[in-house]
């Protein structure tokens, strides 16, 4: 941050200079004679000392708003606000709006670079008052799109997931990008889990649905109306919901594994959730699907289950998978074998228990729980359970 601050304000510096040149090349033709400012001075001995803020003040105190330095102006407004100075991005912001020689298109401008100083300010009332008044006054604009989005942000950041579906709803029409698509179907599932706080099973399933309708491969959703299914009792059409879930993405097997079991035993046994097991295994492997078949042939043929383990490991080497190996083997063990592979299992353990299960695609966060949204990334549906050795 500290290298662009110097590359700014040594740009600014010397298109000061330049445009200075300029006009004082044409004024020399008009015998006309006017000093530098003192202001620029200053720049430049704030410059030399290494003090960039108080070089970039002094070079804006310098600069005339006109239309060849208004983006020069634009550009300070928001290198102030990317560096946590609100206020100066607000004041250089405003006083360009102030300005009664810009044009609409650059009013236009200024205000969404003001409506984002607000929001980076907490100034969330005026940030949302200023975007409405954008939208209705910049429809069919160029910039329309770009308020929506500033828009969806903000309801998003306080939550108003039905004002944020409205929006979205405009966004998506009018600009319909994949990321707009995801993070629309994941407002209507944070509505539907509103509506599961208050068991409106029919709208947390309507919800769901609309979800799916605005994107297909949301996960989320799926897994979610199969729970509402679930809980009405209509365990045939969850445990369809959830064959679907595992197609949309098996990345998420490991959630799927335990909601598809408790369907299937409540209605047919275990015939078809063992096929399911196998079927999926046999298209990708993962630890889930893995310790899932070794339980279940433990309860008839632990040899066997075993052997199968053993298997899967040379295939699909995991740790997961070794840990459930060696409690196999605790089992028959005896006297010093049966301490040390104890004094393993417990380091294993360990080792799983200390590892994070999920991780965001987009920037790489870790954790324990599953987020649909990044807490530090902020992008939807880019959180899924880690896989390879120290995972599925």
């Amino acid at each position: 941050m500290a290298e662009i601050g110097l590359f700014l304000v040594l740009f600014v510096a010397l298109f000061i200079g330049w445009a200075m040149g300029r006009k004082n090349s044409v004024k020399k033709n008009k015998q006309v004679k006017k000093s530098v400012p003192a202001d620029y001075f200053r720049g430049l001995n704030h410059l030399l000392n290494d003090q960039h803020s108080e070089a970039i003040d002094a070079f804006v105190d310098s600069l005339e708003v006109n239309s060849d330095t208004f983006d020069i102006h634009l550009t300070l407004g928001n290198l102030f606000r990317k560096k946590g100075e609100i206020q100066k991005a607000i004041n250089i912001h405003q006083s360009l709006l102030a300005r009664p020689e810009i044009s609409q298109r650059e009013m236009r401008m200024v205000q969404l670079e003001l409506a984002s100083d607000f929001m980076s300010a907490g100034l969330l009332d005026r940030a949302g008052r200023l975007l409405l008044n954008m939208a209705t006054t910049s429809q069919k604009s160029e910039f329309h799109s770009k308020v929506l989005t500033l828009l969806v942000d903000l309801y998003e950041f306080e939550q108003s997931w039905d004002k944020a579906i409205q929006i979205g709803n405009e966004l998506i029409k009018e600009a319909p990008t994949k990321k707009e698509i995801k993070r629309l179907a994941h407002f209507h599932c944070e509505m539907a889990e509103e509506f599961k706080k208050k068991e409106q099973w029919k709208l947390v399933f309507q919800h769901f649905k609309q979800a799916l309708d605005v994107d297909s491969s949301c996960i989320r959703a799926s897994i979610g109306a199969a729970d509402v299914l679930n809980v009405q009792g209509r365990y045939r059409d969850a445990i369809k919901e959830l064959k679907h879930a595992a197609e949309q993405d098996p990345e998420f097997i490991s959630i799927v594994i335990p909601k598809l079991k408790a369907c299937y035993q409540k209605i047919w046994g275990s015939g078809g959730y063992i096929k399911f097991l196998q079927e999926q295994n046999q298209k990708k492997p993962s630890a889930a699907l893995i310790m899932a078949l070794v339980h279940h042939y433990m309860e008839t043929d632990k040899d066997y289950a075993e052997m199968f383990l053993v298997e899967q490991l040379r295939t699909h080497p995991t740790i997961k998978g070794f840990k459930e190996l060696i409690s196999l083997q605790l089992a028959d063990s005896q006297g010093y074998n049966q301490q040390h592979l104890v004094v393993l299992h417990e380091l294993i353990d360990q080792l799983v228990q200390a590892k994070p299960k999920y991780q965001c695609r987009q920037c790489g966060f870790p954790g324990h729980q599953l987020h649909w949204q990044c807490p530090s990334c902020k992008n939807w549906g880019v959180v899924k359970p880690i896989h390879g050795l120290e995972g599925e």
